[in-house]
């Protein structure tokens, strides 16, 4: 008979044309440790089916052992053999562990509710088990309920608890203090973390908390730490044109957001902050930055309206009418329509300017400054301006009607 630990350096070797036959030849073995040694072996280099079956045999002789279960659990999800994982639970002694690995298997079906009772009950069995405490403290993180996820955070720091399974618990905390909109709470709690506990996503969630605190320039130099760290978190680039800009530095905001399209042009959001910073300081190189973001994304309303707005403020109407007929009229908003029947108005071209003064009056009547332009233009071509000057009179106190 071979010897199981045989079997192990053969398994190491990558000798495994009879896996099948020699796992069964030597799962009678009363050499248990070794089959326990052998089973992880197996599943260290992906022969799942044959572990379980070490695992199968020798959770049958100790079912008491919470170790055996947890591995016998792991190769059947990992087999995709979900249904005989939660027979096997089912049958299993009732503890906490069991209960624990239950919600584990129910939650990465998305049961999440089947596993939240789970927990519940496995931490009425051992409410002092800090395991259950985090597994329940990332059920309702993941969950959204950010409230009851701090609670549990907490009482792990309180045990004393900074990490379990490689998560940094602090950082946790100050997420769902940031989720929650407990923005003092979350800048309290990234504070306590070291710049070398720090991933990428903490700094930009740290320089969110500082932002809704308003405290700006603390939020801009974690930024800046960040894309010294890693210069690839684009969302970093975005957040800091935006900050940059509130604190009118505007030089440094479209420095930034130019370094930032060097590494992705075609970040759409980044290409419109960075336009519109542009336009404030007249700097003639939004409209290209505009243009690329429609042509990327047609229906992207907000750049659709800064270069509506700039083509109108500029007298650029052929311009307008030559890049607005390229999009679907239908994910228009009302005031690009409103801009763009007054280009065509200019370019005397009467029937499109009808055409889109009408489309924008269904959404823009109560809007006094489109209604005079309306109103003018009705004036203009002789058309019916009953009900534009009515609604103007309606509005506007200081609107008198012109008498023919």
């Amino acid at each position: 008979m071979m010897d199981v630990y045989q079997l192990i350096d053969k398994v190491h070797l990558q000798h495994i044309e009879h896996i099948d036959d020699e796992v069964s030849e030597v799962l009678t073995s009363e050499d248990h440790e070794g089959l326990f040694i052998l089973g992880e072996t197996l599943y260290q280099y992906g022969l799942v089916p044959q572990g379980m079956r070490i695992f199968d045999a020798l959770y049958h002789l100790y079912p008491e052992e919470i170790e055996l279960l947890v591995y016998y659990i792991e190769g059947l999800i990992d087999e995709n053999q979900v249904d005989k994982a939660i027979e096997v639970l089912h049958h299993a002694p009732m503890t906490a562990e069991r209960l624990l690995l239950e919600a584990d298997v129910y939650q990465q079906q998305g049961m999440n509710e089947v596993a939240l009772e789970k927990l519940k009950t496995a931490e009425e069995l051992a409410p002092d088990d800090l395991i259950i405490t985090f597994a329940l403290a990332e059920l309702f993180y993941f969950d959204g309920e950010y409230l009851q996820a701090a609670r549990r955070y907490e009482m792990l720091l309180a045990g004393g608890e900074t990490y379990i399974n490689h998560i940094n618990i602090n950082s946790r905390l100050a997420d769902t203090m940031l989720q929650s909109g407990n923005y003092e709470g979350a800048e309290q709690y990234y504070s306590m973390l070291d710049d070398k506990e720090m991933t990428s996503d903490d700094y930009f969630k740290k320089a969110i908390a500082f932002e809704k605190n308003d405290h700006l320039p603390d939020a801009i130099q974690v930024l800046t730490t960040l894309l010294d760290k890693d210069p690839d978190y684009m969302q970093a680039y975005l957040l800091l044109v935006n900050l940059y800009e509130a604190e009118r530095l505007y030089d440094e905001a479209i420095l930034i957001g130019k370094q930032g399209l060097a590494l992705n042009e075609f970040f759409k959001e980044l290409l419109v902050d960075t336009a519109r910073v542009m336009l404030h300081t007249k700097n003639g190189e939004a409209e290209p930055l505009l243009i690329q973001a429609l042509t990327i994304d047609p229906s992207y309303t907000e750049a659709a309206l800064l270069l509506s707005d700039y083509y109108k403020e500029n007298d650029m109407f052929e311009e307008a009418v030559r890049l607005f007929s390229l999009i679907d009229e239908e994910d228009m908003d009302p005031v690009v329509k409103w801009n763009l029947a007054y280009s065509y108005q200019q370019l005397e071209r009467d029937i499109e300017a009808k055409h889109f003064y009408e489309q924008a009056y269904n959404e823009l009547n109560e809007n006094i400054d489109f209604l005079h332009d309306y109103y003018q233009y009705l004036l203009e071509i002789g058309g019916d301006s009953t009900a534009v000057s009515g609604q103007l009179a309606s509005l506007d106190p200081d609107f008198e009607p012109y008498e023919r």
